[in-house]
């Protein structure tokens, strides 16, 4: 169980595993950024290990707002978002976890613009964990940047609908 997070930023920065994975999308920041922070019911259509992500309570939503995850079925997160720069980043820690073994868990997503028409997205993930759960993370990185890289695809396809 993900305990809270006192300082998330300082584990963006210091955690044991750290992998941070970058793709080129012919789409705008402003359309990349509503699919990832404002329309969370959309991360099932492109990002497979997702089930279910929404927002705990009405809008307006941004920093301090807590989300819910569910990724394979199984696995429960509630997170809570420490940036929410739009159309350039968006960020939050992981606040409550079914998953044993990680004591604080980070993602952080930026947009550069690429070009007149495409965007830079990277995504790091950054988790303190027990060295089982270390081990594991750093077992699967080709896994984690193979789910990037179709999720992205999956991404690019959406923002163009």
């Amino acid at each position: 169980m993900v305990g809270a997070c006192r300082f998330p930023r300082a584990v963006l920065i210091r955690a044991r595993f750290r992998q941070t994975c970058t793709r080129e999308l012919r789409a705008s920041a402003g359309t990349i950024f509503e699919q990832l922070a404002e329309e969370p019911g959309d991360w099932p259509r492109w990002f497979a290990p997702v089930n279910d992500v929404h927002f705990e309570g009405p809008p307006p939503y941004g920093v301090g707002a807590a989300r819910c995850f569910r990724l394979y079925r199984t696995f429960r997160a509630r997170v809570r978002i420490i940036a929410w720069d739009a159309g350039r980043r968006f960020a939050y820690h992981a606040c409550e976890a079914n998953v044993p073994g990680v004591s604080a868990q980070v993602e952080q997503w930026t947009l550069e613009p690429a070009a007149d028409t495409a965007t830079t997205v990277s995504r790091t993930l950054a988790v303190d964990a027990e060295p089982p759960v270390h081990l594991l993370l750093r077992a699967g990185r080709g896994h984690i940047d193979k789910l990037f890289r179709e999720g992205m695809r999956r991404l690019e396809v959406l923002c163009r609908d």
